[in-house]
């Protein structure tokens, strides 16, 4: 498991990340150990992934309440699927095309560095969603909330492949709209299956 010492070093820098400081990447452990222990980090993601999943029933039930919606059961199941499979679906297609690319020496520390900033980029998310669930937000100024998360969501995404990677802006633009494509692509497949 992960220890206290290690989520409060590796979170100050998803957070100095975030800030965009340059010396944001020295809080990460980068060894082997480390790269593996990041994957753990999806457990600190689950409560602002449920309560995202919960507020998506609800904006769903109130925008098609004239309609059939999805049951409970299959947006919680493409959810959890989904988190699955976005977690290690980056990381697999890096690993294949890290050295084509040119990026095997700083792979791991992306990995690593991407993985513990999702807790700071999913956080926004949870709080709209638990604002949802507390009836202080409706769908419509939620969407448009979670849309503005997702643009600064974007320029994170992009801050923490230029410092990880060590590369110019439009390569990070590029790692940026790839690991974009992957998740819509896994979004979009799991709907189908899910009837969503």
């Amino acid at each position: 498991m992960l220890d206290r010492d290690e989520i409060r070093r590796s979170l100050t820098g998803a957070w100095d990340l975030f800030l965009d400081r340059p010396d944001a990447m020295r809080a990460f452990d980068v060894s082997v150990e480390g790269f593996w222990r990041s994957f753990r980090v999806i457990v600190l993601l689950l409560p602002a992934y449920f309560l995202t999943t919960m507020a998506e029933q609800i904006m769903l039930s109130e925008t098609a309440a004239e309609t059939a919606g999805p049951s409970g059961t299959a947006l919680f199941l493409d959810s959890v699927v989904g988190l699955g499979l976005d977690w290690i679906a980056l990381p697999v297609v890096l690993a294949l095309a890290a050295r084509p690319l040119g990026i095997q020496r700083n792979y791991a520390a992306f990995i690593v560095a991407r993985n513990w900033g999702a807790v700071i980029a999913l956080t926004p998310f949870g709080v709209i969603g638990l604002l949802v669930i507390l009836g202080l937000l409706n769908a419509e100024i939620a969407n448009f909330l979670m849309l503005a998360s997702l643009m600064v969501v974007l320029r994170y995404n992009f801050l923490i492949a230029r410092r990880a990677l060590d590369v110019g802006i439009g390569f990070a633009i590029g790692i940026v709209i790839l690991d974009l494509a992957v998740s819509l692509t896994i979004a979009l497949a799991l709907d189908s299956v899910f009837g969503l």
